[in-house]
């Protein structure tokens, strides 16, 4: 095998056991008949930078990821200088393009319909409540709705829903060659042969009995009316708005340094 550059890394080679029998806390894998001592599962499993337990509730992952989200928020401070300190909607800008992406990375691996999501979701709550007395330098008890609508944060579970509509609007974009086409209904994969374990080749029960968000992606695609097309014609070079009418469109910067001025700007391009 080294011959032909392939090498075994044992390190790599562990096993994992999925189980949905919550009442056994601690099952062992016997396998004493083939001469093997007995193999206690770990309790979590990282692949990919994704977090695996045995009851797939994603806790561990969503604990890591929320424990890094919130040191990010505790070390942002120290990017201030000795004589000022950050703006509230600096703090704002930082938390959501710096903070959230991390705290929400993975999240559709545990955030779908019927999951249950109040102990992952808790964790991020309490998060964005700590950056939200942070970005107003409010009191500990100042309550999490208000605290949070002050600075113009959203809810984080409406916000994971945002994420997840966006996913699924995203998936309409694909190209028919992608894997993710070959995994949905025949109505949807736009042609794909589909993957053995896809939802075209189960049947009603199956179906009933199946959670994921694959479920939501059909959901939300039945109900999509537009058509999109990723390799239309218009959206090539030399074919766009601007490449076809380039004499029909027109820039006019503007460098307004108040609303009066701004308003003026734009009356004067009205007589145009």
């Amino acid at each position: 095998m080294v011959i032909f550059g392939l090498v075994i890394e044992h390190n790599k080679s562990e096993i994992f056991h999925f189980s949905r029998a919550h009442n056994d806390s601690n099952p062992e894998l016997d396998l004493s008949v083939i001469g093997a001592s007995t193999l206690k599962p770990k309790t979590y499993w990282k692949y990919l930078e994704f977090y695996f337990d045995r009851y797939l509730s994603f806790k561990k992952h969503v604990w890591y990821y929320s424990t890094k989200a919130f040191s990010m928020v505790k070390v942002i401070g120290i990017l201030r200088n000795s004589s000022r300190g950050f703006l509230p909607l600096q703090k704002y800008f930082l938390y959501c393009f710096c903070v959230v992406p991390i705290a929400t990375y993975g999240f559709r691996l545990w955030f779908f319909t019927s999951a249950p999501t109040k102990a992952q979701v808790s964790l991020l709550v309490a998060i964005q409540y700590k950056t939200a007395l942070w970005i107003l330098g409010a009191f500990h008890t100042s309550p999490t709705g208000e605290i949070e609508a002050l600075p113009g944060l959203i809810s984080i579970h409406l916000h994971l829903k945002k994420l997840v509509k966006r996913f699924c609007l995203r998936t309409a974009t694909l190209l028919s060659q992608h894997t993710l086409m070959s995994l949905l209904s025949a109505k949807h994969s736009k042609g794909a042969s589909p993957h053995p374990q896809s939802l075209a080749l189960l049947n009603n029960t199956q179906c009933a009995r199946l959670k994921g968000p694959l479920l939501d992606t059909e959901a939300f695609l039945l109900n999509l009316t537009e058509c999109f097309n990723p390799l239309h014609a218009e959206t090539t070079s030399g074919c766009r708005l601007l490449d076809s009418f380039p004499d029909c469109i027109s820039f006019h910067p503007c460098n307004c340094s108040s609303l009066r001025d701004c308003k003026t700007h734009l009356q004067s391009l009205d007589h145009l």
